[in-house]
C-alpha cells in the first residue's frame, strides 16, 4: 500500500495520478481538505498534521495497514511573520517527529527536502554528499528533517523549483497564473538571473515513485531529482508562453539586484543539482522540465 501525506498539495496530486496510472497498488491519500476527493480505488483519510488528535488518528490508521510505502509531503515555506514562524516549526519540524515516533515500521518512507540547504552560487551543480550551507529558516527546517530521516532509516529526496499546471480545480499553481494573467493582457516580471535546476511535478513524481520501486536505489539515503538545465524562472516563463501561444512580451525580465517587490529575503544567483545519481538509478539519460500534460 502506498500511503501519501500531503496528498492534497501541488506535488502529491501528481503522485496521485502516477499512482493510479502506473501501479495497482491501493493508496491511502491523507490531506486537510478531502470534501470534494474522489473516491474510486483510493481511500482518502482528512489529516491535519497540526492537530495532534488528526495527526495520532492517521498513524493509528497506517499502522494496521501492511507493507506500507510512505510518503510525506507537508511543508511550509514562509516564516517571515511571527504566526507563519510558529506554522512553518510545527509542520516541518514538530509534526514530522510525532508522526515517525508514532509509525510502528514501513517497507519504504521518502520524505522531501529543498535545493536551498545550499546557498553559495555555483556553476558547478551541487552533489548528495556536498557540504550543506542553509539559506533561510526553511532550509534550515529541511536540514533537522534530513537528520531526523536519518536516524529514523527514512530516505530523502532533494527538490528544486517545481513548476505545473495544478491538477485542483480548486487551487492554482503559479503556473496557472502565468497562463492567465498573459491571456488577461497583464505583464509578468521574471528573475533573469537566479538559475535552478527547474523540474516539472509530473516528471518529479515519476521519478519519486520510480526510486521508491528500485531496490538500487534503497542504497542511498539522499537523491536528488532535478532537471538537467540550468533554468531561471524567465526561461521558463517563456516556455510556458510559447507552448500556450501566449504574448511573449507579456513576460518581462527583471534582475534580482532591481527587485524591490517580489522577494523580501534573500535568494540564490545559482543554485543546482546534480542529477547524475538519479539518472543512474532510474536508468535515463536526461530529466527535463517538461510541459507534456
Amino acid at each position: 500500500m502506498y500511503v501519501v501525506i500531503g496528498a492534497g498539495g501541488f506535488l502529491g496530486s501528481y503522485l496521485i495520478k502516477n499512482l493510479t496510472e502506473k501501479t495497482d497498488e491501493e493508496i491511502l491519500a491523507a490531506s486537510r481538505d478531502v470534501k470534494n476527493a474522489v473516491e474510486g480505488r483510493i481511500r482518502w483519510v482528512h489529516c491535519d498534521v497540526l492537530n495532534d488528535t488528526s495527526l495520532h488518528s492517521l498513524t493509528q490508521r497506517i499502522n494496521r495497514e501492511r507493507k506500507r510505502k510512505i510518503i510525506w509531503l507537508p511543508a511550509f515555506f514562509n516564516t517571515c511573520k511571527a504566526y507563519d514562524r510558529y506554522v512553518a516549526w510545527n509542520t516541518n519540524i514538530t509534526a514530522y517527529a510525532k508522526f515517525i515516533g508514532m509509525l510502528e515500521g514501513f517497507e519504504v518512507f521518502y520524505s522531501i527536502s529543498t535545493d536551498m540547504v545550499f546557498s553559495k552560487d555555483s556553476d558547478i551543480p551541487y552533489r548528495e554528499d556536498a557540504a550543506v550551507s542553509p539559506l533561510n529558516d526553511y532550509a534550515r527546517h529541511k536540514l533537522a528533517e534530513e537528520a531526523m530521516a536519518a536516524a529514523a532509516g527514512i530516505h530523502i529526496v532533494r527538490l528544486p523549483v517545481m513548476m505545473g499546471r495544478s491538477l485542483s480545480p480548486y487551487k492554482k499553481h503559479f503556473f496557472d497564473e502565468i497562463i492567465e494573467n498573459n491571456r488577461r493582457g497583464l505583464g509578468m516580471k521574471f528573475f533573469m538571473d537566479s538559475w535552478r535546476s527547474i523540474i516539472d511535478f509530473n516528471t518529479a513524481a515519476e521519478a519519486l515513485l520510480e526510486l521508491m520501486e528500485s531496490r538500487e536505489a534503497s542504497a542511498y539515503r539522499i537523491v536528488n531529482i532535478a532537471g538537467d538545465e540550468a533554468l531561471s524562472k524567465y526561461d521558463a516563463a517563456l516556455r510556458i508562453a510559447k507552448k500556450y501561444d501566449l504574448d511573449t512580451s507579456r513576460i518581462l525580465p527583471v534582475s534580482m539586484k532591481d527587485d524591490t517587490e517580489i522577494w523580501k529575503e534573500r535568494r540564490p544567483g545559482k543554485i543546482l543539482l546534480d542529477n547524475t545519481l538519479v539518472k543512474k538509478l532510474l536508468h535515463r539519460a536526461e530529466l527535463k522540465f517538461s510541459l507534456c500534460e
